[in-house]
């Protein structure tokens, strides 16, 4: 991983072709827009193309680790990944680095910039999601949009929801970045990525995939023994960092063009078996 000044060795593709020992190689998937898709039409499908997973799974028993990366929650892992075997995951943007079921990192958001963060939402009259690992929680204003989330007024009512108040990210829809740009709290206290055109993840200065994921390879590393190659797929400004840091950086045919500048490989659309495709072209299928 380029991340940390770590440098792998010369690694060739494909499990028995590779030179010296057989090292493990190391990928993260992206989940929205990576391995599942939003039709405008009729929301999420929540479904991965049996293509692709057909493709994570060969990448596995090759003896490679696959662990996802993402802005969700442990708990919004769709089904339709939950049969696939990931070893772990890097949740909240990072804020949140799991292998094999047991806290890697963990970098949550200190109470008292919660309790700040609640007031200035329902000062600006602005929409706040607060995600942790015990669940969701809204404040402010919800203009018409479904949160799936309780709706608090206190810091008492955050409590109620989320007990340890563990919170990796708050989150806002794009009617609201005008009210993100009047806050210099926000501004100051958090960095703030884009992960879709009408969504944004505020997370803690200093957060971010490449970390935790660094933070996942040193943990597979003691564990198992050298990592080899480190494949990083997405598609949004929130995996720009992993990407970066990533020994091959794939990016979706539907990524961002900002996303795309950083690329390795740009793969095809991810409803187009664009994971299976660059896991092909690398040698793993």
């Amino acid at each position: 991983m380029r991340a940390g000044g770590r440098c792998s060795d010369p690694v060739y593709f494909g499990g028995t072709q590779r030179r010296g020992s057989a090292r493990m190689d190391m990928a993260f998937f992206d989940i929205d827009n990576t391995l599942i898709w939003r039709d405008p039409k009729t929301g999420w499908g929540n479904e991965a193309t049996e293509v692709s997973k057909h493709a994570i799974r060969r990448f596995c028993e090759l003896g490679n680790v696959a662990l996802l990366s993402t802005g969700r929650a442990p708990q919004g892992i769709p089904a339709c990944l939950k049969n696939l075997p990931f070893r772990g995951m890097l949740c909240f943007d990072g804020a949140l680095a799991l292998l094999d079921g047991k806290r890697v990192s963990a970098h949550f958001i200190p109470e008292s910039d919660l309790a700040e963060a609640l007031a200035e939402a329902l000062h600006h009259k602005m929409g706040i999601l607060f995600s942790g690992p015990e669940g969701r929680a809204f404040a402010g204003e919800r203009r018409g949009f479904e949160w799936h989330a309780e709706q608090v007024e206190s810091m008492e009512d955050l409590k109620s929801v989320l007990p340890s108040l563990e919170v990796g990210k708050l989150a806002f829809r794009y009617f609201d970045f005008g009210h993100y740009r009047e806050s210099s709290f926000f501004q100051t206290h958090f960095t703030c990525y884009q992960s879709a055109p009408d969504y944004y993840e505020l997370v803690c200065p200093g957060v971010g995939k490449d970390v935790a994921a660094h933070d996942l390879v040193l943990a597979l590393e003691e564990e198992s023994g050298p990592v080899g190659r480190t494949l990083a797929f997405g598609d949004s400004e929130n995996d720009i960092p992993l990407l970066r840091a990533a020994d091959v950086a794939v990016v979706m045919g539907n990524a961002s063009s900002t996303t795309k500048e950083v690329a390795t490989i740009v793969t095809d659309d991810v409803h187009h078996d664009g994971v299976a495709h660059a896991l092909a072209h690398l040698g793993y299928v």
